[in-house]
């Protein structure tokens, strides 16, 4: 359908703490392409997200066959550090990339896909962490406060714990470990002195570490392992603290995100009887985004 005498195609984006995630859709839900591109914490760096959805954007429409003067992108964007109005200021004063697009937090994306629409709570463990739910038109939301001062069990926060680690052993405060010394080859062959590696680095360096985590926690490390389980401690505190709000007890609730798998097993057993596998993700809870935006404007015609 086109608007204007142009081709609409909708457009679903994901733009987390460490990625982007883009995708290209008919009005009528037919998929076109898909892009990816870096970091889109737009309270963070708004210029950085913009340049990470403009490279996830040209991949796709390359991948479609799309040109952009041909078309009229109508985009749903669910972005970290959207909640800061500010943020979405800064992002909004950059040159325009759509003909429309509507702003939301990645969480808010993350459970309207994860529930194809409908009402439901969800935890995303991703580099951050953050837990949300739709109930009747009703949102809540806890944590997701932001790395360093919040976003505990996530990505970012798992690996500055296992820096932390890996300089207690370094100064023999605690045992030398198959995960500490892994962080500390990992530094060093990054080209930086194990002791300061971690000096001035952003919240997607630090969840580049939870791959060694969880291979060291597999391996039987128990200082891994005991990370892991305080991660899982914090996702249980994050899903009791959603389902204690007015209204919101009865929804059905699912663990999304990076980390999901990774953190799943170390849930209490009563966060684990409460989740639900998800229906979509964040890509398919902004082209619904989308999609309401494009409605929206066929009704104003």
């Amino acid at each position: 359908m086109a608007v204007g005498g142009a081709r609409t195609v909708l457009v679903g984006i994901d733009g987390g703490g460490t990625a982007t995630r883009l995708r290209l859709a008919t009005p009528d839900g037919v998929v076109l392409g898909a892009g990816q591109g870096g970091p889109a914490n737009i309270a963070t760096d708004a210029a950085c997200g913009w340049r990470s959805i403009r490279e996830a954007l040209e991949q796709a429409m390359a991948q479609a066959g799309l040109s952009p003067d041909a078309c009229r992108l109508v985009a749903g964007a669910g972005l970290a550090g959207a909640e800061v109005a500010e943020a979405r200021a800064r992002f909004m004063a950059l040159p325009a990339i759509f003909a429309d697009i509507e702003i939301v937090t990645d969480a808010y994306t993350s459970c309207v896909g994860a529930h194809g629409g409908q009402d439901g709570a969800m935890v995303a463990a991703g580099t951050g962490t953050v837990g949300y739910a739709v109930a009747g038109g009703r949102t809540r939301r806890v944590g997701g406060w932001g790395f360093p001062q919040g976003d505990e069990g996530g990505g970012a926060w798992i690996g500055l714990e296992a820096v932390r680690l890996m300089l207690r052993a370094g100064d023999g405060r605690a045992p030398r470990t198959a995960l500490t010394d892994a962080i500390r080859t990992l530094a060093a062959a990054d080209g930086g002195d194990p002791m300061i590696w971690a000096v001035g680095a952003r919240p997607d360096g630090f969840a580049r570490l939870v791959p060694l985590v969880a291979a060291a926690a597999g391996q039987g490390d128990m200082q891994a392992q005991a990370l892991l389980a305080r991660a899982g401690a914090e996702i249980d505190g994050l899903l009791a603290a959603l389902l204690a709000g007015d209204g919101f007890g009865h929804l059905s609730c699912c663990l999304v995100g990076g980390l999901a798998g990774v953190l799943r097993p170390c849930l209490s057993p009563w966060s684990r009887s409460r989740l639900s596998e998800p229906r979509g993700g964040a890509v398919e809870g902004a082209l619904l985004l989308a999609g309401r935006l494009h409605s929206a404007a066929i009704g104003r015609e």
